[in-house]
């Protein structure tokens, strides 16, 4: 919705899987329609930049060495900030 209210889509459609998969596996896909390259493509990051950040997502890998649960990256929170101040 919050997508929808900053750019002029036609058609959004966010897929992220979920299960065990294996490294190099497609997790994500996001397919954003407008009139507009500029607002399609910007569309398209403000919602991978918010599905890194604000998506209950836990990821877990599996290693040799044993089972963690992955750290958000702070650089992902960078990311998403800068949609704050395109947006006041």
């Amino acid at each position: 919705a919050e997508a929808r209210q900053r750019w002029p889509l036609d058609e959004v459609t966010l897929i992220h899987r979920i299960g065990r998969l294996e490294p190099g596996d497609p997790i994500v896909l996001v397919v954003v329609a407008s009139a507009h390259r500029r607002a399609a493509f910007e569309a398209c990051e403000f919602l991978m930049d918010h599905l890194k950040t604000r998506a209950p997502f836990w990821k877990k890998e599996h290693t040799e060495s044993g089972d963690y649960w992955v750290s958000e990256r702070r650089q992902d929170h960078d990311d998403a900030k800068r949609w704050e101040v395109a947006s006041q």
